[in-house]
């Protein structure tokens, strides 16, 4: 068995093959069929190689194959958000059922089988030699042409729908998703295209892929078992920076489907070298841990082995700002030993360029657009035919990112292997808390905070907000975490850091509406610690409970905020806590009895109010002048100058360390306040993507040691966190 097959070049313009994929998928999804079962089947000649055993879809006790064609498959795990395919479904023998179709009146004279065995034969030795023997291919089908009947508007417009509804009434059978029913067409002008046109998995598992003209090419087998699989397209970026190439910026071009490095690509130089790794992992050929996504944030070393080895890590992903990027390496050895020595063509000459090194591809994870295109490290000018020869970064170089969230560095390459050192110079100066979930960020949160021990460790509603934002200002001051708990069960990341934490204490937050008594036994048991419940009737009188447990009459300050409102007292909380004060919680329009009767406890010199009239009215803030000799408002029009109203009139420049909340998702801050609180810090409200003038000019201002954000990607953007970072001193 040869080591390689290379490909003759494609003929014809390609199709792309993202436009591929997602055709299949809309077609299959929007598929009428006509009757199957009353057709004869068609029985055709079945040809095995490599020792395989022969078999064909034929067969009248099958079910019949137009039966299992519906609806497009589920996505599999990560399809939705990524389109990967990963499904572990490429291990084993493969067979492509070709089905040979005409529509018109005279039957084609040319024969369809013509060179179909040696191509897929072509395609079993290049998968064998790829996957290291774990994927083949093999002939299960070809037949004489068989007419199917369109309508002169099918027939005109080449109506794919229509002639895979005909097609598959041509046979009955059965199969899985192993098997791949190959469409061919005799080279109808009607179509406008001469080669793929589409290709990917249908709901019953089956591939389906329809093609235009000569089959005798390597390559319709091979993107038969890779896009039926569920693996992506890639091709290559052409980037500009006015009119000088670069590999990065806001004006880029994708050229779907040009791209020498995969053979999920046109192989424009009609050569084929190993699948990009993350085509492989795509194709369930890699295992995960050969294949992991890496953190974002944290700076790494990694030691990649060659594509092609038979083990050790072949590449790694991370997601950032929107993008994916698979990072490999590959050098001129095996199935890639064409890479270093091939002479080209571009509009600067005739040059002769090594292809290898460790190589990243973009994918975008929000435009729908699910192809993989290659990110040329060399860029030089080119004409349009021409694409990257060598667009890996070599031993040596480095690659920073415009936007300053990555940085790639290839310290040492050898003929097997390269270690790369991956950073992220822009988030680096900043922290970020956070977790998979809510309750993962509020463990995390403590975690970076508490040493084992706490006095008190405080449970809250990870769903109902209000009993946090009046009990944050006490965590802060006594000194222990808030940790958010389900109402019905105690998140396995809390259970761990409470055993962590050894609390002498826990303190609920809120009554058996909010937190059952389920909860409450729970935490017992986990921290071995006694449990105590701090609650009254509603939102009012909870807060009142939580103020009376903890202070006492003559205080100086008592901080009001909205308890239909949340925002305000997010940013208000850490400054009760510095300052050893209560927060309050009132309605928009009304004082509650309960927190009357609390203020009149407490006697306060001052009331601050937070937040503007619009959630606290003008005739509470006349009650409230009642209980103290000072009522003031801090407030701006919106949640985020809200945020800086406050700030500003609680902290000087020059802070230690500023927290980074989101003004749109509570939870973070809820756990985060108590930690500000406790360390003399603001936070300060963003948006989900965007850093507020209001925030920045406050930043400028407070000039913090130290900035950390609270919460993940989907909570604050990597781009904020980005933004924020010049504010750090």
């Amino acid at each position: 068995m040869p080591s390689t097959s290379p490909l003759p070049p494609v003929p014809g313009p390609a199709r792309t093959i993202v436009q591929a994929l997602v055709a299949t998928l809309a077609i299959v999804a929007s598929l009428v069929l006509g009757g199957g079962a009353s057709a004869a089947p068609v029985v055709g000649s079945r040809t095995g190689n490599t020792g395989a055993t022969a078999r064909g879809l034929s067969g009248t006790s099958a079910r019949p194959l137009a039966s299992t064609l519906g609806p497009a498959s589920t996505p599999r795990p990560g399809a939705a958000a990524y389109g990967m395919g990963r499904g572990d479904r490429a291990a084993g023998d493969h067979w492509l059922y070709y089905l040979p179709v005409f529509w018109t009146t005279t039957p084609p004279t040319s024969d369809p089988s013509t060179g179909v065995q040696d191509a897929v034969d072509a395609a079993d030795s290049y998968f064998h030699d790829a996957t290291d023997g774990a994927v083949g291919a093999h002939l299960g089908w070809v037949e004489n042409w068989q007419r199917i009947y369109l309508t002169s508007s099918e027939a005109s417009s080449c109506d794919t729908r229509a002639i895979y509804r005909e097609a598959t009434k041509l046979f009955e059978g059965g199969g899985d998703e192993f098997d791949h029913l190959v469409v061919v067409l005799p080279g109808y002008s009607a179509c406008g295209w001469t080669d793929v046109e589409f290709s990917g998995p249908t709901s019953g598992g089956y591939g389906l892929t329809i093609t235009n003209g000569p089959v005798d090419n390597t390559w319709v087998a091979e993107w038969a078992l890779l896009f039926n699989s569920g693996v992506t397209s890639t091709g290559s970026l052409d980037c500009r920076s006015g009119s000088t190439p670069v590999p990065l910026s806001g004006d880029c071009t994708k050229r779907i489907g040009n791209n020498p490095w995969d053979p999920a690509s046109e192989h424009p130089y009609g050569e084929v070298g190993n699948p990009i790794a993350s085509t492989l992992w795509e194709f369930g050929v890699l295992p995960d841990g050969t294949y992991p996504s890496v953190a974002v944030g944290t700076p790494r070393t990694i030691t990649l082995q060659r594509l092609g080895a038979g083990s050790g890590m072949r590449g790694f992903y991370f997601d950032i700002a929107g993008y994916r990027y698979h990072v490999d390496y590959r050098a001129a050895v095996g199935l890639d030993s064409w890479i270093d020595n091939r002479t080209y063509a571009s509009a600067t000459g005739t040059r002769t360029d090594p292809g290898g090194g460790v190589t990243v591809h973009r994918q975008s994870l929000t435009d729908g657009v699910w192809a993989r295109t290659v990110l040329d490290f060399h860029p030089e000018s080119r004409s349009a035919q021409d694409t990257e020869r060598h667009p890996g970064l070599d031993a040596g170089e480095s690659y920073t990112s415009p936007d300053g969230y990555w940085k790639l560095s290839v310290s040492s390459e050898t003929a097997s292997s390269a270690t790369v050192e991956l950073s992220f110079p822009a988030l680096q100066k900043v922290s970020r808390w956070s977790g998979s979930d809510r309750y993962g960020a509020s463990a995390a949160i403590s975690a970076r905070s508490f040493d084992p021990g706490v006095a008190v460790a405080y449970v809250a509603s990870g769903n109902v907000y209000t009993d946090a934002l009046s009990g944050a200002p006490v965590a802060g001051m006594t000194r222990g975490p808030i940790l958010l708990t389900k109402s019905d069960s105690v998140p396995d990341p809390i259970a761990a850091e409470l055993r962590r934490l050894k609390p002498r204490k826990v303190v609920i937050f809120g009554g058996t509406a909010t937190i059952q008594d389920g909860v409450e036994a729970a935490l017992a048991s986990i921290t071995s610690a006694p449990v105590e419940r701090w609650s009254g009737a509603d939102r009012f009188s909870t807060s009142a409970q939580i103020s009376q447990n903890t202070y006492s009459p003559g205080v100086d300050t008592v901080y009001v905020a909205s308890g239909r409102v949340f925002t305000d007292a997010l940013s208000g909380a850490p400054v009760a806590g510095k300052t050893r004060g209560p927060v309050l919680l009132v309605d928009t329009n009304s004082l509650p009895s309960s927190i009357a009767t609390e203020l009149g406890r407490l006697h306060p010199r001052r009331i601050v109010i937070f937040g503007g009239t619009s959630t606290i009215t003008t005739s509470v803030e006349s009650a409230l002048h009642a209980y103290a000799a000072t009522v003031e408002r801090w407030s701006g029009p919106d949640r985020f100058t809200t945020s800086t109203a406050i700030t500003s009139q609680s902290y000087a420049p020059g802070v230690g360390t500023v927290y980074i909340a989101s003004g749109r998702v509570y939870t973070d801050a809820l756990s985060g306040a108590p930690v500000a609180g406790m360390t003399g810090g603001p936070v300060l409200l963003v948006d989900t993507t965007k850093l507020p003038d209001a925030v920045a000019t406050e930043l400028a201002r407070l000039t913090p040691s130290r900035i950390v954000v609270l919460g993940g990607e989907n909570t604050i953007s990597y781009g904020v966190q980005a933004a924020v970072a010049p504010y750090v001193r």
